[in-house]
């Protein structure tokens, strides 16, 4: 780690003895003491020794001086920046931050004096961590981040850093706070003094934080913070529509379901809905048990995308429970075209054929449940926003010995219905009756728009 040596010849210079007034501030004048004299020569010690156990010796006596001038005299700015020249020395990064904010406080011609060494030391620190986060070691950058963070706060690059990293590791109220130090310093005086362009490089860099704090509320469990969250970034920008959905959704969660139909009603006539839009929408309707609507919005994203199985699913399900059975067969139908051992969807079938007076359906959806070896059943696609996604699901083990090999090789379509790539996944069944879970993850650079399977067994 490189060290920012101690530089105290400037102090000489400020030893006067009196308080005197920076513009309307009365501020302390630095003095000299024995102590503040033996903690400089300790510090001078420390920069001239060349054993590395010799120059901690030194700077850490250099400290003992300058706490014990704090304590003796508490309004001697000298004794607070000899204190934090000495932990900086010592890379105790915290104390040092601590000790500089005070000196400034109480002589504020420290901060002219000792901002390029602080800054200096959050370039080196900002450089340290560096690898770490090329390597994914977050919580490793974010010790060292920190550190410079309490050191020097006339730049947000590293808060800003902070807020993510805090946000991807679990850590919400700590990624909020460290949003909202980036927005207060955007807004700050000493922000603006930095010039247009700077500030310019500095917004592009932040522009993303108001969505991470929305999202970061939501996961932390602050529901009615992210709903007014999600709702401003709606308004900033209408044609979003995660962040409109993410905002109805919530408004759900904590019981204004009026609200929220409003604006999934509102969203089903919105032009350039995407498939999965239209499927989140449909999830949001069918909770709020509304089935007219949630079949408005899985026959959309079905619609969009002919191979998503999961709102083929929904929609026949969300049929049955408005009792529309006669609409109910053309879709279960091509459900079950893309999961033909669905124990489920022959089930709805033959219940829909079955009230519909059709014999012949009914007959052979029933025969299709009887001829079952394994069920599949509780699929669900969970799509990455790059593209890519994981499936996961149920099996249960109907007629085969146990221990027999099942291979369910799956078949991944883009949004356009063209196959994708594909991947096999093979198990190992249990008893019959006994049910196994399953997921695999589907790798791909193209979002997946549905999929499909095919089993053989062994």
């Amino acid at each position: 780690m490189k060290r920012v040596p101690a530089t105290l010849g400037i102090v000489a210079s400020l030893m006067l003895c009196a308080a005197v007034s920076v513009g309307a501030q009365s501020v302390e004048r630095p003095r000299e003491t024995r102590n503040t004299r033996d903690a400089e020569e300790a510090l001078e010690d420390g920069d001239d020794a060349s054993d590395e156990a010799e120059r901690r010796g030194h700077f850490q006596t250099a400290l003992t001086h300058a706490q014990a001038e704090i304590a003796e005299n508490p309004n001697n700015p000298l004794g607070y920046r000899l204190g934090a020249l000495s932990a900086l020395a010592l890379e105790q990064y915290a104390a040092a931050g601590e000790y500089f904010d005070r000196a400034t406080a109480l002589y504020p011609l420290y901060e002219v004096e000792d901002r390029p060494m602080r800054e200096q030391t959050w370039i080196n620190l900002y450089q340290e961590a560096g690898p770490l986060l090329d390597a994914g070691d977050y919580e490793g950058a974010a010790v060292i981040l920190e550190n410079a963070h309490t050191i020097y706060q006339g730049r947000p690059e590293i808060m800003i850093t902070l807020a993510q990293i805090f946000g991807s590791i679990g850590e919400y109220d700590r990624s909020i706070d460290f949003v909202d130090q980036v927005m207060a310093f955007l807004e700050s005086e000493d922000a603006i003094a930095n010039g247009e362009e700077a500030m310019a490089g500095w917004r592009e860099q932040s522009a993303t934080l108001p969505e991470l704090k929305a999202q970061v509320l939501r996961a932390g469990g602050r529901l009615e913070e992210a709903a007014d969250a999600y709702a401003a970034l709606s308004e900033a920008d209408p044609s979003n529509v995660d962040f409109t959905l993410a905002h109805a959704a919530i408004l759900m969660t904590v019981g204004n379901s009026a609200e929220a139909l409003e604006i999934f009603e509102e969203l089903l006539s919105s032009p350039g809905i995407g498939g999965p839009d239209y499927y989140a929408i449909g999830v949001g309707f069918y909770n709020a048990d509304d089935f007219g609507n949630a079949v408005r919005g899985f026959s959309g994203a079905a619609e969009q995308n002919p191979t998503d199985r999961d709102a083929l699913e929904m929609w026949a399900r969300s049929l049955q429970l408005d009792s529309l059975y006669a609409e109910i067969p053309p879709v279960a139908r091509r459900w079950l075209e893309l999961d033909p051992y669905s124990q489920s969807g022959w089930a709805i079938l033959a219940q829909a054929a079955n009230s519909s007076g059709d014999a012949e359906t009914t007959q052979e959806a029933m025969t299709a449940i009887q001829g079952l070896e394994v069920s599949i059943d509780q699929l669900e696609l969970q799509r990455f926003g790059g593209g890519g996604g994981i499936v996961g699901g149920m099996l249960v083990n109907k007629t085969l010995e146990s221990g027999s090999s099942v291979t369910l090789d799956f078949t991944f379509y883009g949004p356009s219905g063209g196959a994708i790539g594909s991947m096999s996944e093979t198990i190992s069944v249990g008893e019959a009756d006994t049910p196994q879970l399953f997921e695999l993850q589907f790798d791909s650079a193209e979002a997946v728009g549905g999929y499909s399977y095919e089993l053989t067994t062994s």
